[in-house]
């Protein structure tokens, strides 16, 4: 596999679309666009319901594209590229996985990538900014005449996507993409539309190019093949359970429920609403929205999302799927929600689900929330929360130190079980005691 062309994007007068929302500088990182280019392959069984590796049809398909690269400085550099799909749901790129873990990510030293590698997202970025992204392409006819069997949507996609994370990870050319750091793995992420796109890849490319260490999907992966000797976590959402049912794992593959979880929760929300009000890239009736404000015109109830931060089990599965693949460590058991005879949800008589990983903000809740929200998409998985009165508060938990004591016991069993980690875990608690829940 042949690495792309990336070349430093230098367009005086414009800024990159979707660049980070957070002071990046001052967590000793640097940001920069790179334009990258190659030549793709076709290939025949690509497809979400194939566990068998795929075959090449053809050969030498161009491409040119964008590829966003976040960077430490080399003393904090811990070794691992982070590499995400862009999902492209919502007709532009979005960083799904980095909005929800970027603390984590950033904390730990982790290079970051976000690849566009979806027609979607790549027109998105020529109508948003025409002398920026006008010559990419990601497509280029490239269906042809082969047929709906031989060419699914983005057929060169797979190829993008690898391509690119091999050019970062040789690290060399004009502009050296990852200045003074040598990568020694490579971990593919992606959420929903795109952890879709990359569980196709992990069951019918991975197989065919070798490249990646690990994967780490949001929300969700489909069915993983249980012959890769690559590790593969799914962490998923309620919002999604009932409609997508489990998923059966293996050696090397993980799926972690979240119990309480939307399909994005309420702090990654409102960091993608940073990035599209900044960019003005959604566009409502009236002009520029945020993606609370689109998620919410299909809602039933508001204010949408639950305040159960999902990103504290990314952030685990990350590491996890690191430990695994640099020091042969594996990672926590699946865990899945409880179902019945007939795989409905089992739920107690507050309507909670049970089973799965729960978290303080699920079992020492300082909001009213559910995980679902209607039956019109997106927000039928997005759910609703409502915040707690002090009055109701008392009730929950009659003291102050009670409720401290549940979020530190349900942190405590979630770190110990291998889906929390341990500086989450303190922060957790730690917030518990500075706040004002019952006093």
């Amino acid at each position: 596999m042949p690495p792309a062309a990336l070349t430093p994007v230098d367009v005086p007068g414009t800024t990159p679309m979707s660049a980070a929302a957070v002071d990046l500088a001052a967590a000793g990182y640097t940001e920069r666009e790179f334009y990258a280019e190659g030549t793709a392959n076709r290939y025949a069984g690509a497809v979400p319901t194939s566990l068998e590796t795929a075959r090449v049809i053809d050969r030498g398909w161009p491409y040119r594209t964008r590829v966003i690269v976040r960077a430490p400085d080399a003393r904090q550099f811990n070794g691992s590229l982070v590499v995400e799909w862009a999902n492209v749901t919502l007709g532009l790129d979005g960083e799904f996985v980095f909005n929800e873990a970027h603390e984590h990510l950033l904390r730990e030293g982790y290079a970051v990538a976000v690849v566009s590698a979806q027609r979607a997202g790549v027109e998105r970025l020529k109508t948003w900014s025409p002398e920026r992204y006008g010559d990419l392409s990601v497509d280029v006819n490239a269906c042809g005449a082969s047929g709906t069997d031989l060419c699914t949507d983005d057929p060169l996609s797979f190829d993008i996507l690898a391509q690119v994370s091999k050019a970062l990870k040789d690290n060399r050319g004009h502009g050296r993409p990852l200045p003074g750091l040598h990568v020694d793995n490579v971990i593919a992420t992606g959420q929903s539309q795109s952890a879709s796109r990359l569980t196709t890849y992990y069951n019918t490319i991975e197989p065919l190019h070798g490249f990646f260490d690990g994967f780490v999907y949001w929300d969700r992966s489909g069915q993983l093949r249980p012959d890769l000797a690559v590790p593969a976590i799914s962490v998923n959402s309620e919002a999604f359970a009932q409609a997508r049912g489990p998923v059966t794992t293996a050696k090397y593959t993980r799926a972690w429920d979240v119990a309480g979880t939307t399909h994005a929760s309420l702090y990654g929300a409102r960091y993608i609403d940073d990035v599209v009000l900044r960019d003005q890239s959604i566009v409502g009736p009236q002009g520029p929205i945020s993606f609370t404000q689109l998620i919410e015109l299909s809602c039933e109830v508001l204010p949408a999302f639950s305040t159960v931060d999902s990103g504290l089990v990314i952030n685990s599965a990350i590491e996890s799927v690191r430990r695994w693949a640099t020091r042969g460590q594996p990672a926590a058991p699946s865990i899945s929600f409880d179902r019945d005879a007939d795989g409905n949800l089992v739920r107690d008589a507050d309507g909670d689900v049970q089973g799965g990983v729960r978290l303080a903000q699920f079992t020492a809740p300082t909001a009213f929330q559910v995980a679902n929200n209607g039956t019109t998409f997106p927000c039928s998985v997005s759910g609703h929360h409502l915040d707690f009165t002090d009055d109701e508060l008392v009730a929950m938990y009659g003291t102050h130190d009670n409720y401290v004591k549940l979020v530190r016991d349900t942190m405590r069993e979630a770190r110990m079980s291998g889906y929390v980690l341990e500086v989450d875990e303190k922060e957790a608690v730690r917030a518990a005691r500075a706040s004002d829940v019952a006093r």
